[in-house]
């Protein structure tokens, strides 16, 4: 700093033998010592700030000593080959070498197909079962159970039927069919096998009337008596009304095998 501390000193004592005299012209002077004070800061301040700034001017003015970078080749031009054009190819080769495979596919399976359809027909056309059928083509027969064994000259025949006559003519029904080469007929005669089936055929329309009546809430609720003689249905019992009568004869005619309806065992009741 360009002033000295004793200096200063002996300036601020005289300031205040001045000020104790004369304030006004003590104040002056501690203004200006104080200009003094401060104004040596305030000057190495700006000085500092300068100071960089000029060799960043000096340094601009200096030409830059490092060498100009090399300039960049350009990539050399790869030609691009269309990749639009490679799939077609390449799809056409696929085709060419898996449309032999699919068609060998399709034939394998097409095989198995056949194989399988042979062997059906082979099972379905068995003389077993085509002397069966042949059998219930017959009215005569239709009524009766005959079965039919295979053996490796000849075709067993064996059940039941009510005459002489009509195990005559599954015989001769079964030497009608292709590959028949000889019958043996074990068939038995039940004379009163028609009574049996024909009340086994009641037994089973009597249960088939009372599960028809069980679909209707009013005929259940009725509880109705069904016998079956014949084919003929006799309904017994007591209703109130006599439409539930009606009802229950229309539902008892719906059942096949049934040939008549009888209700004069049905009581109604009386009102009173």
């Amino acid at each position: 700093m360009g002033t000295d501390v004793r200096d200063v000193k002996r300036f601020g004592l005289w300031i205040k033998s001045i000020g104790q005299e004369q304030p006004l012209l003590g104040f002056c002077a501690c203004v200006l010592l104080s200009s003094l004070l401060i104004a040596p800061d305030r000057l190495l301040g700006e000085e500092s700030s300068v100071a960089p700034a000029q060799p960043s001017a000096d340094q601009a003015k200096v030409p830059n000593s490092k060498p100009p970078a090399a300039p960049q080749k350009e990539p050399s031009q790869v030609p691009v080959i269309s990749q639009e054009s490679k799939p077609p190819q390449q799809k056409s080769q696929v085709s060419a070498i898996e449309e032999p495979k699919a068609k060998g596919e399709k034939k394998g399976e097409e095989g198995k197909d056949k194989e399988k359809n042979d062997t059906g027909k082979r099972t379905v056309s068995s003389l077993i079962l085509t002397v069966k059928l042949t059998l219930l083509a017959d009215p005569r027969l239709f009524p009766y159970e005959i079965e039919v064994e295979d053996g490796s000259d000849e075709v067993t025949l064996s059940g039941k039927v009510s005459s002489e006559a009509e195990k005559s003519v599954a015989a001769e029904i079964a030497r009608t069919v292709p590959g028949v080469k000889s019958v043996a007929n074990k068939i038995e005669i039940v004379k009163n096998l028609p009574d049996i089936l024909a009340r086994r055929q009641d037994d089973i329309v009597t249960q088939q009337v009372k599960e028809q009546f069980a679909k209707s809430a009013t005929l259940k609720a009725a509880s109705f008596d069904v016998k079956t003689e014949g084919g003929v249905v006799s309904l017994g019992g007591t209703v109130r009304f006599q439409v539930f009568v009606l009802e229950a004869a229309e539902a008892a005619r719906q059942i096949p095998g049934v040939k008549a309806v009888k209700t004069d065992k049905v009581k109604i009741e009386s009102e009173g």
